[in-house]
């Protein structure tokens, strides 16, 4: 116990927990979290014991069920990403890992709907309940023990709609082709089949994508007139360069809009009540210790 006691063990102990939890050391000589964990409850019980009177014994106490509280969501909390699209729902996020690796899907707990994402950043949600909250970049939003913070909106690998020039000797017409949505211009029907965002041709000349940025958009659309049917190519970077037999009209991508996507951090934290307890605890101690002569 007096070595617990001793300024020289608390002092070893958070030079090393600073090491421990330093971002210079490499990954492969990071010791394991429980050990970390370990060597923060072995400084802040050093720090208990090495008060003297009651207001330095009650900042000690706070900031040991701070850490115990963090250690134990650290064990069994979870933390992710949620992913969401405007008008659209889920009950799951996908659950990272040591080192972001991720861990696939985990229930959330309760629906979650996004309802509004707005330029500024800020997302508001439906929850299960029917209550609304609202996620700001730097004002995170908790409900049924999920906290939700950090929303960022970016733009995901399907469109929201297309822009296609249909030109023909009536003219020329742009419409919007949307997925499970027709198109009229012309007297065709045009309807989207597939979206390459960045368009290629592998090895055995196949359509592919090659990533999920919209690099070199392309599109493969299902065009009809009557009875007569047609699958037609159009590239943006390539205007006009499929045109099929029996088929007057040219048809263009002109542009593509994508769907606006938002990702908010996830946090399931249950020993976070516990911890505005310990923080409570020490900003009370500290308090006291102030108006003590």
């Amino acid at each position: 116990m007096k070595l617990l006691a001793s300024p020289g063990f608390a002092a070893g102990c958070g030079v090393l927990l600073a090491a421990a939890i330093h971002p210079a050391l490499p990954d492969s000589l990071r010791p394991p979290l429980v050990m970390t964990v370990a060597l923060a409850l072995l400084l802040v019980l050093g720090l208990l014991l090495s008060g003297e009177g009651l207001p330095d014994r009650l900042v000690g106490l706070g900031a040991l069920a701070v850490v115990a509280a963090l250690a134990y969501d650290g064990l069994r909390g979870h933390r992710g990403m949620l992913t969401l699209e405007v008008g659209h729902g889920t009950r799951t996020f996908e659950e990272e890992g040591p080192g972001g690796r991720s861990l696939g899907l985990r229930p959330l707990g309760f629906d979650v709907i996004l309802e509004q994402f707005d330029p500024g950043g800020a997302a508001l949600l439906r929850v299960g309940d029917g209550a609304t909250i609202a996620v700001r970049p730097r004002r995170a939003a908790s409900h049924g023990g999920v906290r939700l913070g950090a929303p960022v909106s970016f733009g995901g690998a399907d469109p929201s709609r297309l822009h296609v020039a249909v030109a023909g000797p009536e003219g020329t017409t742009v419409v919007e082709v949307a997925p499970g949505l027709t198109a009229t211009a012309h007297g065709l029907r045009i309807s989207l089949e597939r979206y390459f965002p960045d368009f290629a041709l592998d090895e055995k000349q196949q359509p592919y994508s090659r990533s999920s940025e919209p690099r070199n958009p392309a599109a493969l659309l299902h065009v009809a007139r009557g009875s007569q049917t047609w699958r037609i190519f159009v590239i943006r970077a390539m205007p006009g360069i499929h045109r099929p037999e029996g088929l007057n009209d040219v048809l263009t991508l002109t542009e593509v809009v994508p769907r606006d996507v938002a990702r908010l951090r996830v946090n399931r934290e249950p020993a976070a009540a516990f911890a505005l307890l310990g923080a409570m605890l020490m900003a009370g101690g500290l308090a006291w210790r102030s108006r003590t002569p």
